[in-house]
């Protein structure tokens, strides 16, 4: 059965603040881990819908090197 390592994310728009989650596929448990801790405390780029906030997602090309997680 295949693992999954989960981002949590928070953004602001017009000062309300708003939260989401991408999920990141490992072939194993460790691999998970490593993947989300490569982006514990560091920025994403989140686009969201301009008429509805809540709504949003994140690209692994708009992300810094084209990549979520750590890759190493």
């Amino acid at each position: 059965m295949p693992w999954v390592g989960e981002l949590a994310y928070a953004y602001v728009v017009n000062g309300q603040y708003y939260s989401g989650f991408y999920t990141i596929r490992a072939r194993n448990e460790r691999r998970a881990e490593e993947l989300v801790a490569g982006w514990k405390g560091r920025t994403v780029v989140v686009r969201h819908s301009p008429d509805r906030h809540d709504v949003s997602v994140l690209l692994k090309s708009d992300q810094p090197g084209g990549q979520l997680g750590n890759q190493v």
